[in-house]
C-alpha cells in the first residue's frame, strides 16, 4: 500500500499546529490561523495571539486556540471572536473537542472541561498535560514519563475524580474503537493497548515507528499516522491485536502536527509547508 502527496502549499510563517473540521485550520509561529478547504484552497485568516499558537482544535462549528499571551480563544470558521476564557496562569497545551465539550490541558496539570462556552467542571491530574484524550468515563492524559487514566463524571462533580490506572507512556496519544494508541517513553515506539479497564489497559503489541522523536499521531477508522523529525509520514493499519505497516512518505523536512480526513492527512511541515498525503 503507498502514500502520495496529493498537494502541498508554502505558507509565510512556520505551521505549528493543525485541526479539522470540514475545513483544515492551521495555527503559526506568528500567532495567526489560516483555514483552507480540502484542496488547500486558502479561505480565511486572522492574528489569534500575539505570539506562537500552542494547541488548536475545532469542532462543533466553532475554532479553539491557545498561547501564553493567555487563555483560550473561541472563533467561528471566519475568524470573529466570539469569547475568551480566563487565563489562569498555566500554559495551555492540549485542547480537543469531543462532541459539544472542549477540553483544555495546560502546565499546572489542570484539564478544564467546557460546555456551551462556560466552564463546567475542572479536574487536577497533578502533572502537566502535554496531551489528552477523553472515551467516557475515562480521562487519558500524558506528559513524556506516563499516561494517568482518571474517571471522571463532570454531571455528578465539577473537580472529584479517581484515578483508575497509570501506565508508561508519552504524548502524543489517541484512542481508536477499542485500542489505545500511546507513544513509549523514548519517542520511537508506538504501543497498542486495550483501552478498557476490564484488562488494565492490557499492552496487544508495540512496534518501532521512527529512529527520531514522533511529535505526532492521528487515527482515521482502522488507520493510524505518525510523523516528527525524520520527515517521514506513516501509516499503520490496527488488524485485531496487531499494528501492520501500512505505506510510508518523506516529506523531507521535521513534521510539526498532522491531523486525519478520511483516507488522508494533512502535515504542519518544518520550513513553512502544508502537504496533503493520501492512501491507496
Amino acid at each position: 500500500m503507498s502514500l502520495i502527496i496529493a498537494g502541498e502549499i508554502k505558507t509565510e510563517s512556520e505551521p505549528c499546529v493543525i485541526a479539522w473540521d470540514n475545513n483544515l485550520f492551521v495555527g503559526d509561529e506568528g500567532g495567526s490561523i489560516k483555514s483552507y478547504n480540502a484542496d488547500l484552497v486558502p479561505g480565511a485568516s486572522w492574528t489569534a495571539h500575539s505570539v506562537q499558537i500552542f494547541a488548536l482544535a475545532a469542532g462543533d462549528g466553532k475554532v479553539y486556540s491557545s498561547s501564553n499571551d493567555g487563555g483560550v480563544r473561541v472563533w467561528s470558521p471566519q475568524g470573529e471572536k466570539i469569547k475568551e476564557f480566563q487565563y489562569s496562569g498555566a500554559d495551555v497545551g492540549a485542547l480537543h473537542v469531543f462532541g459539544k465539550h472542549l477540553y483544555a490541558g495546560d502546565e499546572g496539570g489542570n484539564v478544564i472541561l467546557y460546555e456551551n462556552n462556560v466552564e463546567k467542571a475542572k479536574y487536577n491530574v497533578l502533572e502537566e498535560v502535554k496531551d489528552l484524550w477523553f472515551s467516557e468515563p475515562y480521562l487519558f492524559t500524558a506528559r513524556d514519563l506516563d499516561v494517568t487514566v482518571t474517571e471522571i463524571k463532570p454531571e455528578e462533580s465539577k473537580t472529584k475524580f479517581i484515578t483508575r490506572h497509570t501506565m508508561e507512556g508519552r504524548a502524543p496519544l489517541r484512542i481508536s474503537g477499542s485500542r489505545l494508541l500511546i507513544l513509549a517513553r523514548g519517542g520511537n515506539n508506538l504501543r497498542m493497548h486495550d483501552a478498557s479497564i476490564e484488562t488494565t489497559f492490557k499492552v496487544l503489541h508495540e512496534v518501532k515507528v521512527s529512529d527520531m522523536i514522533v511529535t505526532s499521531l492521528t487515527t482515521s477508522n482502522n488507520d493510524v499516522w505518525t510523523g516528527g523529525w525524520d520527515g517521514c509520514i506513516r501509516r499503520w493499519k490496527i488488524s485485531g491485536d496487531k499494528l501492520e505497516p501500512a505505506g510510508e512518505i518523506s516529506v523531507q523536512a521535521c513534521i510539526n502536527a498532522i491531523v486525519a480526513n478520511e483516507n488522508s492527512v494533512y502535515a504542519a511541515v518544518s520550513g513553512g509547508k502544508i502537504v496533503h498525503v493520501k492512501g491507496s
